[in-house]
């Protein structure tokens, strides 16, 4: 337990995920055995015992990870060297599944031998899951389990019930199931009447998905890559007239397949080369027959290829109350230089793209961390460029302030995002991404600046197993409008409230949220209150991503 679990004064270390294994480098691995720690002990404090009825209710309605189960989540081989960077990044693999609440790889020497054992130790999540809201004439409400029979599945239902909807009850389905036979390829099928599929248009839709995606788990991975097909279709669930309703329906193909070179290097050289190639096609089967439509961009033919060379050199460290209540957390630090190319077809127009990626990450062992990135992204056209976006954002997140029981840490996020030469491309707006809450029917800027500051106290208190944590945030967005009355607009947002996580259950982050609004863009003051239920934030990142277009919106 000492591995995987806190202290009653829960010390928050930080420190290289390779740290406890660079001794072994070169050791060959003689047995993998795996560990499955219960309910009955808490991974916040291993002094700490969980009552008897909680544990024997949980696990009669959970079902543990089967090893056979775990054993297709691991990368390590029996009789190889081992590689610290391949240990630590497959601790934190299994770390990042969303059954399992934590995990460490326990190097045990054999003495008088050059061989070692490994014993990987693994703490389920309670699997089973569900969610409320909606308003008193139109409830929401959804069920799941995250790891159906121990076998990494994921089967989720949802559903409302709206008495102005026809028909009045509309539901989704979901399934989905991790590294497939071992493969690291996660499946997904789904189907939904509740709009909340990609849901390019402004109408209510129904869909039809099917998703198979093999994330670069290490940089040691030879291959990555994904394929999506989707039918989608607008639905005319709340009886609008003929005339104002969008019918329409688009299919979605999007497949993507990437090669990473350097993976024999030397173990002290994470230099890695990744080569991707992308095909996507948005087609259009029905278009809104109103001619207001016809030359909007997000109901018209969509077409590309494109191919994206990245260089990157990432590493993690290990810490603690970063987004989490005491879980470990992975942050990465490193750099990554990405060059995109392609061609796009849109609106009749077909393009050559071209885009240019930096980010790069830096972690200290006191606790401070921040990035930088960097993106570029536009088009050619009779020797012009075209919808060229400039974006650039830093964030930086403070060393953790230990007081007593009590643990704090701040947020400083600044953006920058610049529109050229703008031709069929979107235009910048503000909405609750930049201030929770906040809604504007149509800005039209070609710039944009945007600041968030955050506290959040971490506090022992607990209840039911849940923790607290209270922060207060501000944010500030200033954006340029060319064609408005007053072209530089400012708006603030000032918030306040609490998160709330059970980081033993599936539920995400609970967060209570109250915002005001000085100046709401309708020259009116405001308070809004928001909740989110299964908020998941994770910094752990990813080493490499499918080819694709800067985004902005």
């Amino acid at each position: 337990m000492k591995f995987i679990s806190t202290t009653p004064k829960d010390t928050v270390k930080n420190e290289k995920s390779i740290n406890a294994y660079v001794e072994y480098t070169g050791k060959i691995i003689r047995h993998i055995n795996l560990e499955h720690i219960g309910f009955e002990k808490s991974i916040y404090d291993s002094t700490k015992k969980v009552k008897k009825s909680v544990t024997k209710l949980a696990n009669f309605l959970h079902v543990n990870t089967r090893e056979k189960t775990l054993r297709q989540h691991l990368f390590l081989r029996k009789n190889t060297p081992l590689n610290p960077y391949k240990l630590a990044d497959n601790e934190r693999y299994l770390r990042d599944r969303d059954f399992i609440v934590d995990s460490r790889i326990v190097v045990i020497p054999i003495e008088g031998s050059d061989s070692v054992d490994l014993l990987v130790m693994t703490r389920d999540v309670f699997s089973l899951g569900g969610r409320a809201g909606g308003s008193p004439t139109a409830p929401e409400f959804g069920v799941y389990d995250a790891n159906v029979a121990g076998r990494a599945q994921r089967l989720e239902f949802n559903a409302v019930i709206d008495q102005e909807r026809d028909p009045k009850f509309g539901y989704s389905f979901l399934y989905r199931k991790s590294s497939i036979f071992g493969s690291l390829a996660n499946l997904e099928l789904a189907y939904t009447q509740l709009d909340d599929a990609r849901s390019y248009g402004k109408e209510p839709e129904y869909s039809v998905a099917a998703r198979l995606n093999r994330p670069l788990v290490s940089p040691y991975t030879r291959w990555a890559g994904g394929i999506e097909v989707s039918n989608n279709w607008s639905k005319n669930v709340y009886g609008k007239s003929d005339s104002s309703f969008l019918k329409y329906r688009y299919t979605i193909f999007d497949t993507w397949i990437g090669h990473n070179f350097g993976i024999h290097r030397e173990i002290s050289n994470r230099n890695r080369q990744f080569l991707a190639v992308r095909y996507f096609n948005g087609n259009y089967l029905d278009q809104p027959e109103q001619p207001e439509y016809e030359e909007e961009k997000k109901y018209n033919n969509v077409v590309g290829a494109l191919t994206e060379f990245t260089f990157y050199r990432q590493n993690y460290y290990k810490t603690r109350y970063v987004f989490g209540f005491g879980r470990t957390e992975d942050i990465p630090y490193g750099i990554s230089l990405g060059f995109t190319a392609g061609y796009v077809r849109q609106l009749s127009l077909e393009r050559p793209y071209s885009a240019i990626k930096f980010a790069y990450g830096q972690a200290s062992r006191k606790g401070n961390f921040y990035r930088l990135n960097f993106l570029t992204g536009g088009y050619g056209n009779r020797g012009e460029l075209e919808d060229v976006v400039v974006q650039t954002n830093a964030s930086y997140f403070t060393r953790l302030l230990n007081m007593n029981r009590y643990k704090m840490r701040g947020l400083v996020s600044v953006t920058y995002t610049q529109l050229f030469n703008q031709t069929i491309g979107d235009w910048l707006d503000i909405n609750k991404k930049e201030i929770p809450g906040f809604k504007i029917d149509s800005l039209d800027a070609d710039a944009r600046f945007n600041t968030h500051l955050e506290t959040a106290l971490y506090t022992p208190w607990s209840l039911l197993g849940f923790r607290f944590a209270p922060f207060a945030a501000i944010d500030m967005v200033v954006a340029n409008c060319a064609d408005c009355d007053q072209q530089n607009q400012v708006f603030w947002g000032l918030s306040s409230g609490f998160r709330t996580r059970n980081e033993n259950l599936i539920f995400g982050t609970m967060e209570l949220k109250v915002t005001y609004i000085p100046e709401n863009g309708n020259g009116e003051s405001e308070f809004v209150i928001g909740f989110k239920q299964n908020l998941r934030i994770k910094s752990s990142g990813t080493f490499v991503r499918a080819p694709g277009l800067v985004q902005y919106n």
